[in-house]
């Protein structure tokens, strides 16, 4: 029986994935902090004490070494799994849920200029 089977039968879905924040066991300093904050999100607008909510990530810039296969009736498309990197992207975000606005901001470093660790391809 193949995996793509047993997933099927099973109707397993690996790529799919949901996540929530599980307080540590016995820990009512956590739950008390954690409900702090949930009612910063419930307090009216005020312009002079904004909510802001602040997230970074990071994601690597990759380009394909062999052109993709595209797909066909019946058929995904198929990729070779490798890649050169071409950097990496940090991308900023800002948002101010009350006021209803946001701002991004992004920077690229090269990968000269990253860390010869950093530079392996896949």
């Amino acid at each position: 029986m193949t995996v793509q089977r047993v997933f099927k039968k099973n109707e397993l879905k690996p790529h799919l994935s949901k996540y929530w924040k599980i307080p540590p066991q016995g820990s009512p300093a956590f739950v008390a902090a954690m409900e702090d904050v949930l009612e910063v999100y419930q307090l009216p607008y005020d312009p002079d004490y904004p909510v802001v909510c602040m997230d970074e990530s990071s994601k690597q810039l990759i380009s394909e070494i062999h052109t993709p296969i595209p797909c066909k009736p019946g058929q995904p498309m198929r990729m070779d799994n490798e890649y050169v990197r071409n950097g990496v992207a940090e991308i900023f975000m800002e948002v101010e849920p009350l006021a209803g606005k946001r701002h991004r901001d992004h920077g690229t470093k090269d990968p000269k200029e990253l860390g010869a660790a950093d530079q392996t391809d896949a």
